[in-house]
């Protein structure tokens, strides 16, 4: 072994070799800071006198196929320059508190994106703990100030985490970068984004959002000049709802044998009609014909969904939902004069639609990758790790090549 090593495999300076020994697979390398290198820690100066306090254990990177632990001789400093009395800073360790070396949490962080957590703590023979917090501390930093400068159309929207309740993601719907993460549904959850945005609130031009009251008062309260857009998605997700809720109130109605004719057909009344097979439409018709208010929530569906198909702009649009409006209005169903009533009252929200086109269906997708990262760790305890790895998110790799 010889001290260049040191600098050259492990990026250590101003140390020298002293010994080293090779057990079970295991490099056990002694090292001790060369005469003249060292520096008091408060006013740098090298007028100070060592005296030696004992080693410490510091992993290193491996050396070839052996994990490779540091016994590093650690002395008391007195400077007679300002007087203090204080242990020697160790300059290759990230902090001094730290049991690794800068250049081992650097290889960590980046084989961490092929290596799970586990594999990467058993290459390395760290505590898996230890993996986690280098890697938390990486995310800390990297996402510690995000830049809301060029940010002109945003997506809000909430996803379930199990055990964890809800958190409200805020994303950049340009990029897909995401801009803030709280835990939570709820307008209060906002606050922290809210401060952030406040500088540059005149920027965002687009807020892409539910057809919950919770972000559009946050939005006219916080960013009163940006278009609130209610995306589609959430406009047919809302209408399918009602549709299962009238299918629902049907077959409560109904006695034993009749309910299992119309039992097992959620997925017939909720698919796109044009994506049914010849027999599903055909029991579609059925259905539509035997029960009332059941087929005209299916037709009224339909109805609603052939207007985001053929409306070409904004007024067009809006004469549409209008005449939907009227026709609904008309009927005695409970569930659809429920829904009317939220188009008619969300209107401006939901044309807004064709001005931009800015759909939130990105984010749709992005709450699944949420769940598949919750779900490769079997749920986080942590839960600032978890929000740090939600930022990561976008440019992680959800499928592995083989």
């Amino acid at each position: 072994m010889s001290t260049s090593l040191l600098n050259h495999t492990q990026n250590i300076r101003n140390f020298h070799h002293v010994s080293h020994a090779y057990l079970g697979g295991h490099l056990t390398w002694t090292i001790i800071r060369a005469p003249g290198k060292f520096r008091c820690s408060i006013c740098q100066s090298p007028r100070v006198r060592p005296h030696f306090k004992g080693y410490r254990k510091v992993a290193g990177l491996p050396t070839g196929r052996m994990q490779t632990t540091f016994h590093v001789a650690v002395h008391r400093l007195k400077c007679q320059h300002c007087g203090a009395y204080k242990t020697e800073e160790l300059e290759f360790i990230p902090l001094q508190k730290c049991h690794y070396t800068k250049e081992l949490a650097n290889k960590v962080i980046e084989l961490r994106s092929e290596m799970t957590v586990s594999a990467i703590s058993k290459y390395f023979g760290l505590h898996w703990n230890t993996v986690k917090e280098i890697e938390k501390k990486h995310l800390r930093k990297k996402y510690s100030h995000i830049p809301l400068s060029e940010v002109r159309d945003i997506g809000i929207d909430e996803v379930h985490i199990g055990k964890n309740g809800f958190f409200t993601i805020v994303r950049n719907m340009q990029n897909g970068d995401v801009l803030f993460v709280g835990e939570g549904k709820s307008g209060d959850t906002l606050a922290p984004f809210a401060k952030r945005v406040k500088r540059f609130k005149h920027n965002i031009q687009s807020i892409a959002i539910d057809l919950g009251a919770a972000y559009t008062a946050w939005a006219k309260e916080h960013l009163p000049k940006a278009v609130i857009v209610y995306d589609k998605f959430h406009v047919i997700k809302l209408m399918n709802d009602k549709l299962n809720a009238v299918r629902r109130r049907t077959m409560n109605q109904l006695d034993k044998d009749e309910k299992d004719e119309l039992k097992g057909q959620r997925y017939t009344l909720l698919r796109n009609e044009e994506c049914l097979k010849e027999d599903a439409r055909e029991q579609l018709e059925k259905i539509r014909s035997t029960y009332e208010d059941l087929g005209e929530a299916s037709i009224m569906k339909e109805c609603l969904r052939n207007i985001y198909m053929i409306a070409e702009w904004e007024e067009h649009a809006r004469v549409a939902f209008l005449r939907w409006v009227a026709l609904v209005e008309e009927t005695a169903v409970t569930e659809l004069r429920t829904m009317a009533k939220t188009i008619k009252s969300k209107l401006d929200g939901i044309v807004a639609y064709w001005k931009n086109k800015l759909t939130s269906a990105s984010m749709e997708g992005f709450n699944n990758k949420i769940g598949w990262l919750n779900r490769q760790a079997y749920g986080y305890r942590d839960i600032e790790y978890f929000k740090l790895k939600i930022y990561d998110l976008p440019k992680m790799k959800t499928a592995k090549k083989l």
